[in-house]
């Protein structure tokens, strides 16, 4: 009875992690739609109101990158830059970090863990001081600091 395959079998390791990368594009690509056709202040029912600026009044590091975003799919670069300097300056290190991702699995031929590679350490940092930096200093109610302070949310009329 030497030749009966055992009783528990051994599964091989099943590997769909690896659609995570491809499943978080479709769900950014998504995302990136949506903000495009819905603009952000004017659509309140999507976008909720940031609770940290309902509750102090300051601008919180993220504040305005829904506009950002919004601005950016309609190619205004300059109204996309006043919403939130930090989400743009920080685009071009997004950027590096796809191409460090990308190098590492044409090296290797497989997919990499996203963000295991130590080079992707320093660049998270880098993007971690900007929105950090941005989130104290547009705060301070002096020029040229408030410069950076996201402008103020301009509803459209309605007329009834």
């Amino acid at each position: 009875m030497p030749d009966e395959p055992p009783i528990l079998a051994v599964a091989p390791p099943r590997q769909t992690w690896k659609l995570l990368p491809v499943l978080a594009l479709v769900a950014l690509v998504a995302a990136i739609a949506f903000v495009h056709q819905n603009e952000p202040v004017a659509n309140k029912k999507y976008f909720p109101q940031c609770g940290f600026k309902k509750a102090t009044g300051l601008d919180c590091p993220g504040c305005g990158g829904l506009r950002a975003t919004h601005a950016l799919t309609h190619g205004q670069f300059r109204a996309a830059f006043q919403f939130h300097p930090g989400y743009i300056l920080s685009l071009p290190i997004v950027g590096f970090l796809l191409f460090l991702w990308l190098r590492e699995w044409r090296r290797h031929g497989e997919m990499p863990v996203p963000l295991a590679q130590a080079e992707c350490n320093q660049p998270l940092v880098w993007i971690a001081v900007i929105f950090i930096a941005l989130g104290v200093v547009r705060n301070i109610p002096v020029k040229p600091f408030n410069w950076l302070a996201s402008p103020p949310v301009v509803e459209s009329a309605t007329t009834e």
